[in-house]
């Protein structure tokens, strides 16, 4: 089996997280890049023994340096994200299932330690369809578009919340901390949650049939409200809708080029260049 992993570095156990004004920094990176690297490596040792044959890891943190590669499991590649010319979803219809881990909750929850929605300095509130969503969620859509389920997710007890909201049929969470603000939180021991992570993985793993990707609906509707008008006056140029002032929509019939008209990619242009359709790599 063939099992895609995405990672971030807000949500994994003692990331210590401070406010820069409006967003969020890190100020003990090289801690919670070493913590996060053990969570991968949990995971992988759980998948590894519930029958994955190949196990691709995206360091999908700002930068994709989050993830020392020379302590990295010998089961696991690593994959890292730079430039302008690359495709919006890191995975396909070739894989068997789909993990996000050190994940936080979308921006705004009262509880979500380090909550923000892809853009700490940028993003008040994104919908899709007319639901809030946030980083979980699209991933959780990413895999869907390729039929692939989301089978574990972990972070903060706010983000395994939001997870479980967006798969009501089933999802496996494993919980890092227990936030009681923005900033401030309860850490789990490291020890305790990679020892959950391997026990979680493996479970999820072998029982994947039971977990469902998201079925597709007929059309999207995304819908972005910035922190600042002039950050949708951007968005206004590339083609969206302008609702108001800071608000922008863009909608289609495409989950994966909808999101990738957001993340800057013209109309079509994307899914051509990569040849993305829901089929992609089939096997």
């Amino acid at each position: 089996m063939k099992i895609h992993i995405m990672t971030d570095l807000e949500g994994p156990s003692g990331t210590n997280g401070r406010s820069d004004g409006i967003g969020n920094k890190t100020v003990n990176i090289p801690i919670a890049c070493q913590v996060l690297t053990e969570e991968v490596n949990a995971c992988v040792e759980g998948l590894l023994a519930g029958g994955a044959k190949h196990i691709v890891v995206w360091d999908g943190h700002g930068g994709s340096n989050s993830i020392d590669i020379t302590k990295l499991h010998p089961g696991a590649e690593l994959g890292t994200i730079g430039g302008d010319l690359y495709p919006v979803t890191f995975l396909d219809a070739s894989y068997d299932a789909a993990v996000q881990l050190g994940a936080h909750a979308m921006q705004g929850v009262a509880d979500g330690y380090m909550n923000h929605t892809f853009n700490s300095h940028g993003v008040a509130n994104m919908w899709l369809n007319g639901e809030r969503i946030g980083e979980i969620g699209i991933g959780i859509w990413k895999a869907a578009y390729f039929r692939v389920p989301t089978i574990l997710v972990s972070g903060d007890d706010a983000a395994c919340r939001e997870a479980h909201a967006c798969l009501p049929d089933g999802v496996a969470t494993v919980s890092t901390k227990r936030s009681i603000s923005r900033y401030t939180v309860i850490n789990r021991n490291p020890v305790a949650v990679r020892t959950d992570l391997r026990t979680a993985a493996e479970q999820a793993l072998r029982n994947v049939a039971n977990y469902k990707p998201k079925p597709m609906p007929d059309k999207f509707e995304l819908t972005v409200q910035m922190m600042c008008p002039n950050l949708a006056d951007n968005w206004e140029k590339r083609g969206a809708e302008r609702l108001d002032h800071a608000t922008i929509r863009i909608c289609g019939t495409d989950f994966v080029d909808v999101w990738s008209q957001y993340t800057g990619w013209a109309p079509g242009v994307h899914n051509r260049k990569f040849s993305v359709t829901p089929d992609l790599n089939r096997r």
